[in-house]
C-alpha cells in the first residue's frame, strides 16, 4: 500500500512539473509573439513617420517653388484686383478695329497654348483707361488678364483662337513669355463646360470655378455657355 502511495505521489509531482513546463513554454511563446508585434509596430511607425516627413518635405519644396515663381511674376507686372462684377463676356462681337503690328507682349507678356498664342493685357479697374475689359478681349491679338474673386483669369473669344481650350487634354502645358525672355509654365488639371453669370463662373452643377484649386483660370465661349480650364504652376 505504501509503495502504491509513493508511486501516486511521484506521478502527481511529475504531473505538476509537466504543467509548469507547459506554462513556461506558453509564457515564452507569448513573450516572443509580443516582441514580434512590438517590432512590427515599430517598423510600421517608422515607415509612416518617414512617409509623412517625405510628404512634408515635398509640400514645403512645392510651396517654396510656387512663391519664387510668383515673386518673379510680380516683378514683371502689378496685377490689381478687379471687382467681382467684371467678368468679361466672351460671346460679344468685336467693337474695335484690330491694328496690324509685329509680335506683341501686351502688359503681361504673351500666352502660348498649343498652336494658339496671344498678347495679354491686365485690366485695372481702379485707374482711368481708354480701354475697358470687354474692349481688351474684342481686340485682335489681345486677351484679358485680370484678377477677380481671388483668382487670376485669362479670357478671349473662341473665334479668335481660344476655341483651342475645348480640345486640350489634361496635363497640357501652357507658357506665358515676357519681353525679357523669362517664362512661367502652367499645367492643365481640369476642364469643364459652364456658364458665365457675370459675377461668377460656374460649372454645369452650379459649382464656382473660383473656389476650385488653380493658379489661373482660362475660359472662352463654348456652345451655349463657356469652356473653363483650370491650371496650376508646372
Amino acid at each position: 500500500m505504501r509503495k502504491i502511495l509513493n508511486i501516486l505521489l511521484c506521478s502527481f509531482v511529475l504531473f505538476l512539473a509537466i504543467v509548469a513546463l507547459i506554462n513556461i513554454n506558453t509564457n515564452l511563446e507569448i513573450e516572443i509573439k509580443n516582441e514580434r508585434i512590438l517590432v512590427a509596430d515599430n517598423n510600421i511607425f517608422n515607415a509612416v513617420k518617414k512617409a509623412n516627413e517625405n510628404i512634408e518635405k515635398y509640400e514645403k519644396e512645392k510651396l517654396e517653388r510656387i512663391e519664387k515663381e510668383k515673386k518673379e511674376q510680380k516683378k514683371t507686372t502689378k496685377v490689381v484686383t478687379t471687382s467681382s462684377n467684371n467678368s468679361v463676356n466672351v460671346n460679344n462681337k468685336p467693337t474695335s478695329t484690330p491694328k496690324n503690328s509685329s509680335i506683341k507682349y501686351g502688359t503681361f507678356g504673351r500666352l502660348y497654348v498649343s498652336n494658339y498664342n496671344v498678347a495679354l493685357y491686365d485690366y485695372n479697374v481702379n485707374t482711368n483707361s481708354n480701354s475697358d475689359l470687354q474692349t481688351i478681349v474684342n481686340n485682335k491679338d489681345s486677351a484679358a488678364y485680370y484678377m477677380t474673386n481671388g483668382k487670376l483669369v485669362i479670357a478671349d473669344h473662341s473665334y479668335q483662337g481660344f476655341s483651342i481650350l475645348a480640345d486640350l487634354g489634361i496635363g497640357t502645358t501652357s507658357t506665358i513669355k515676357f519681353k525679357d525672355g523669362s517664362t512661367i509654365k502652367y499645367k492643365l488639371i481640369k476642364k469643364s463646360r459652364g456658364v458665365n453669370t457675370g459675377p461668377d463662373l460656374i460649372d454645369t452643377n452650379g459649382n464656382s470655378f473660383f473656389k476650385m484649386k488653380s493658379d489661373i483660370i482660362m475660359y472662352t465661349c463654348y456652345k451655349d455657355g463657356i469652356m473653363a480650364t483650370l491650371w496650376v504652376l508646372s
